[in-house]
């Protein structure tokens, strides 16, 4: 529902005294509780809730044939579905819609595939360029989140295939932000089975893959260049980040950018726009998020480091759970 002209006011008057309706300043994150192993059935898995919004994400590691132009690499997509009881606006075809949208947002960061023109846009409203180069990467090469040439199997032949699967169970504004902390931490909850190719009965096909099912012969993932999404919405005069659903829905524009623990820019996505952009305004909204996103980088990576430390990276870490700001 829209917000009558008086709850309009009163959000955009707490927003211009720092003080918005939940208590935050105009910078502040809502508090996050992270939850790994959700979905026994996953290679890994993570559910987090920031505020009333509640995302969930598994991914699944099969193995299939390699990108064309990298025999040798890995592949990653996502997918997001948002419940018809998230809200409103995600009953129907919009839900699809918005999935679609927020799956392209997310792959963005992870795949280092942004178009030429969102490419040039942060590079140039950031003032520098993307990733260090002014070329974009590969969807799967050099330019993904991952080392995907760990994930190679057989040259040409086979190689490991992640679908991170995305649920987005209640919006409450930053659904995309949510996303992209519960994909790094299911990521990181991943493991992968150690494959061996060996001698088949097929002269034509001389090898076979035996996949070891001892969970301590697995491998994990390296996330460290793994990206966080920071929205930041400009209301009125102001900016704010981690806006709910309904300072979004007064919000004259939402940029969303993804930015890795060191400050790199790997795509940036507008979320909405009512009164359009100029570089100086893009720029300084990315300076925030990007601010925004190294204190998200902190809170996340020492919670899975803690996580790993006292599970001792055996199957207890499944259990782990936390609140952080």
């Amino acid at each position: 529902m829209s917000l009558s002209p008086y709850e309009r006011d009163f959000v955009l008057d707490g927003i211009d005294q720092d003080l918005r309706v939940d208590g935050r300043g105009r910078l502040d994150h809502r508090a996050m509780t992270l939850e790994l192993g959700t979905t026994p059935q996953a290679s890994g898995s993570a559910r987090l809730r920031l505020g009333n919004t509640d995302v969930m994400v598994a991914v699944k590691a099969d193995i299939g044939a390699p990108p064309a132009g990298y025999p040798t690499h890995g592949r990653l997509s996502c997918a997001v579905e948002l419940s018809a009881s998230a809200g409103p606006a995600y009953e129907g075809r919009g839900g699809e819609k918005a999935g679609a949208e927020l799956s392209r947002a997310l792959e963005r960061g992870l795949l280092g595939a942004s178009a030429v023109g969102a490419a040039s846009l942060s590079a140039a409203a950031s003032g520098e360029k993307l990733n260090g180069s002014s070329r974009v990467g590969s969807a799967h090469g050099a330019g993904a989140a991952l080392d995907m040439s760990k994930l190679g199997i057989q040259k040409g032949k086979t190689c490991w295939v992640l679908r991170c699967d995305c649920l987005v169970l209640s919006a409450d504004g930053s659904a995309l932000d949510a996303l992209s902390v519960a994909i790094k931490a299911a990521l990181a909850d991943c493991r992968i089975p150690k494959v061996t190719a060996v001698a088949g009965p097929n002269h034509g096909d001389p090898t076979e893959l035996e996949l070891d099912d001892d969970p301590a012969e697995c491998w994990r993932l390296d996330v460290s260049g793994v990206p966080l999404v920071s929205t930041v919405a400009r209301v009125g005069k102001n900016h704010v980040v981690d806006a709910t659903r309904d300072e979004s829905s007064i919000a004259e524009a939402e940029t969303a950018v993804a930015v890795d623990v060191r400050g790199n820019i790997r795509g940036v996505t507008t979320v909405s726009s009512r009164g359009g952009f100029d570089v100086s305004a893009l720029r300084a909204m990315i300076k925030i998020a990007r601010d925004a996103a190294r204190d998200a980088h902190a809170a996340t990576d020492a919670f899975l480091l803690a996580t790993a430390e006292v599970a001792g990276d055996n199957d207890d870490a499944s259990e782990e759970e936390e609140t952080f700001h």
